[in-house]
Parts: C-alpha cells; sequence; structure tokens
C-alpha cells in the first residue's frame, strides 16, 4: 500500500478567509433586511421583526448546511451526481405544474416560501464538474463535448425558463460555459455555445410578455435612468444618489419608509445599502465579494483533482456572477432580474443554497495540495492542473504529470497517481509512477 492510500485522514485545514469573508456578508444581511424591512413589516404584519426574524431562521439552516457539506467529503458528491441531478431536475418540473404563482411567475413551493431553482444551481455544477472531468481531453471532440453539453444546457434552460425565470438561467449557462473552458474545450466550440445561447435567450426574451416588457422599458431608460418607466430602475438610482457618499444612517432612507422601491428587503437591497451607507458600503460589499472570488479561485487552483478544481470554479463564479448581476441593476446597468445578492439579500432558499455552496469550498480547500506534504488521491479522475495562460485553441489544463511551475497560473500536485480515468480510459495501476510524472 502506498503512502498516499495510508494516509486517509491527512486532511489540512479549512479556508477560514472565506469563511471570515462570508460572515462578514452575513452580518451585513441581518442588519440590512431589517433596516429595509421594518416599515412594511409594521403595516403588513404588525411586527417590526417579521422579516429579519425568519430571515435568522433560514441562516440558522444555512449554517447547519454549511458545517454539513464542509464535513463530508467533496468527493462523495462525484458519486451522487447522476441522482442529485434528477432529484433537481424533477423539482424543477413539478415547479410549474403545483408551484405557487408570485408576481406573474410561477417558481417556489409552499407559499413562495422554497425556490427549488436555487438548490439547483448547485446540483447543476456538481453534475457539470462531474461530467467534464470524466470526459478528459475529449471533450475538445464535438460529439463527447459540445453537443451534449448543449442537450443538457438546453434541458436546464427550458426548466427554468418556463417558469420564468430567464435570469437564472443566463447565470446556470453562463456558469456551465466558463467550467467548459476551463476544463479544456475548443474556443471555437466555446464561440459557437456563445452564440446559440445568446440567440435562444434573445427569442425567449422576444417572445415573452414578461420579459420583452421589462427589456423594452429598461431600453428605454439608458439615456435618463431617473426617468425610466421601469420604476424599480429609476428609484434604485434614485437611492444611490440620496446616499451619496456617507450614507444617511440606518434606518433613515426613504427608499423602505416610503415604499418607493419595491422589495428592497430583498431584489433591491444594494440600493438600501447606497442609501444608508453610501459609497463606502457599496464599496465594502464590492470589495467582500471580490475578495470572495479570489478565496473560492485560489482553493480551486489548489484543488487535489480536477472534479474539485472544477467544483470549486463553478460554485464561486455562479455566486460572483449572481452578486455582479443583482448590483448591475441597481445602477441601471441592467434590468429588473429578480436575482438575489448573495448572503446579503432577504431569500431562504437563495441563502441555503450560497451557504451550502460555501460549505463545499470549505470541503475542498480541506483537501489542499499545498496543506499537506502528501496529500491522498481523493477523485478518481487524473491530476490535470488549471493553466489560464494558454491559449490558441489549446486546452487550459497542463498535462498530466507535468512539473513547470514558472508559468503563472499553474500547479502541479506531488502526489503520486492512482488508477483514474484519463481520455475516457480507464488507467491501471502498473501505469502509475511515483513522480507524478507521464507514465
Amino acid at each position: 500500500m502506498t503512502a498516499a492510500r495510508s494516509q486517509p485522514n491527512a486532511k489540512g485545514r479549512y479556508d477560514w478567509g472565506l469563511l471570515m469573508v462570508v460572515s462578514v456578508l452575513l452580518l451585513l444581511g441581518v442588519v440590512m433586511v431589517f433596516s429595509a424591512s421594518y416599515p412594511r413589516a409594521m403595516e403588513g404584519f404588525d411586527n417590526p421583526y417579521y422579516f429579519v426574524a425568519r430571515q435568522i431562521v433560514w441562516l440558522v439552516i444555512g449554517v447547519a448546511a454549511l458545517i454539513v457539506s464542509a464535513r463530508i467529503p467533496y468527493t462523495l458528491w462525484d458519486r451522487w451526481s447522476i441522482p442529485i441531478m434528477g432529484v433537481a431536475l424533477l423539482s424543477l418540473l413539478f415547479v410549474i405544474v403545483i408551484g405557487t404563482e408570485r408576481f406573474g411567475s410561477t417558481r417556489a413551493y409552499y407559499n413562495g416560501s422554497i425556490q427549488p431553482s436555487e438548490p439547483a444551481k448547485i446540483a447543476i455544477i456538481i453534475y457539470v464538474s462531474t461530467w467534464l472531468t470524466s470526459k478528459g481531453r475529449r471533450i475538445r471532440e464535438a460529439k463527447a463535448g459540445l453537443l451534449p453539453f448543449g442537450v443538457l444546457m438546453g434541458i436546464v434552460a427550458v426548466l427554468i425558463v418556463l417558469q420564468p425565470e430567464i435570469s437564472t438561467a443566463i447565470l446556470i449557462v453562463a456558469t456551465a460555459a466558463i467550467m467548459l473552458f476551463v476544463a479544456g474545450a475548443d474556443l471555437k466550440q466555446l464561440a459557437l455555445v456563445g452564440v446559440i445561447a445568446t440567440t435562444t435567450f434573445l427569442i425567449v426574451i422576444r417572445y415573452s410578455s414578461y420579459a420583452a416588457d421589462r427589456i423594452e422599458r429598461y431600453l428605454a431608460s439608458i439615456g435618463n435612468p431617473l426617468a425610466s418607466d421601469e420604476w424599480q430602475v429609476s428609484q434604485g438610482v434614485q437611492a444611490l444618489m440620496r446616499g451619496g457618499f456617507w450614507g444617511t444612517g440606518l434606518g433613515n432612507g426613504q427608499a423602505q419608509q416610503t415604499g418607493y422601491l419595491p422589495v428592497s428587503w430583498s431584489d433591491n437591497i444594494y440600493g438600501v445599502i447606497g442609501e444608508e451607507l453610501g459609497l463606502l458600503g457599496t464599496l465594502l460589499v464590492i470589495l467582500l465579494f471580490a475578495l470572495l472570488a479570489w478565496r473560492g479561485l485560489r482553493i480551486a487552483l489548489r484543488s487535489p483533482d480536477n472534479f474539485g478544481m472544477l467544483l470549486a470554479t463553478g460554485i464561486t463564479t455562479i455566486l460572483i456572477l449572481q452578486a455582479l448581476l443583482n448590483t448591475a441593476v441597481i445602477v441601471a446597468a441592467a434590468p429588473p432580474t429578480g436575482v438575489t445578492l448573495p448572503f446579503v439579500s432577504y431569500g431562504g432558499s437563495s441563502l441555503v443554497a450560497s451557504l451550502a455552496g460555501i460549505g463545499i469550498l470549505l470541503s475542498i480547500s480541506r483537501y489542499s495540495v499545498e496543506s499537506t506534504a502528501r496529500a491522498p488521491q481523493l477523485g478518481r479522475y487524473s491530476y490535470e492542473r488549471v493553466d489560464l495562460r494558454r491559449g490558441n485553441g489549446r486546452s487550459r489544463l497542463s498535462r498530466p504529470g507535468r512539473r513547470s511551475t514558472a508559468r503563472a497560473g499553474s500547479y502541479q500536485s506531488t502526489t503520486p497517481r492512482h488508477p483514474s480515468v484519463d481520455d475516457g480510459r480507464v488507467r491501471s495501476s502498473s501505469s502509475r509512477t511515483k513522480g507524478g510524472g507521464n507514465p
């Protein structure tokens, strides 16, 4: 038995930097949800703590999900990726049939409290990570890569668009495309995916009265957002302007007190942050998400195998893209989407799913190849590492066993490779080398 196999419990430490960033976002979220919601809670429920109390309950559930997912070895998700994906697709299908209708769409169960598209984001990332890793370099072949990838994303997008929830479908497809790029897909294939996806979504928006009306009003307001017929756009910009540099102070904003900014504790909470905490508050939020992106991608680069690298990349990407889209709506850079600000906005499903995703990132960080002298082979896939500087249609993944550390962005594991799937073929134990080099 090799040394790597005899040390199954050799683990590193959790990424406490990531956990600290998320903790600050959660604390900020609780404070801002209360500040943004208490006037409406008093009017509608005669209880100023109605929304923040529910948020804290979901926060406790989310923290429990984070702890559980952080304690589970991340390779377990690889083994259960197909059942997880099946449950996610069924939940997206059933919500169209028996879901609760709110604000012109059918997106949730149980009176709008449980939104299946949120946990489905994580489930889809898990499945796509497993699928891409199993393909190896065959991902560059159209029959093995582009075509099945297109069919898979098409099924997912259709189920989400039918709710309708076009912004979430765009986030999922964009995240999966980035994962496909990192996995080494040919750039021509990626360009084709981009053209097809963009054309499809434009057609969907064109023939969807729900989305077309919002897009039309937003386009008419580009020259002057303050005079926009899209109420949410104009009020979001005005809230930022009232906040100025220092802000009006917690609880002193007009957006939530007068109801100018709709659902200010959820979709538009960034506008409340801008009004009450000013430019400094909005920049703090951007800084925190920039730090989250750094820690998440750092975990991806230090992952001991390809599955962990792609999984960490996908989770980090979808959280950052969602944050960017939410903030873009408030600054009138995008039409209203209904997408929440991760960890900050009011919303149970989004909060729990996001924290579960962070737990998976923490689990991956615990097995970082730089945290132990000889980290064990956890996955069943070969050790190909990211090299973001390579281009011209070549794979972003370096060859197995490559030892060059001169390039920025590349990292070579020193762990011996175990029997694994490489290029779609099962490698025999006799082909392994102790140095992790090419057989």
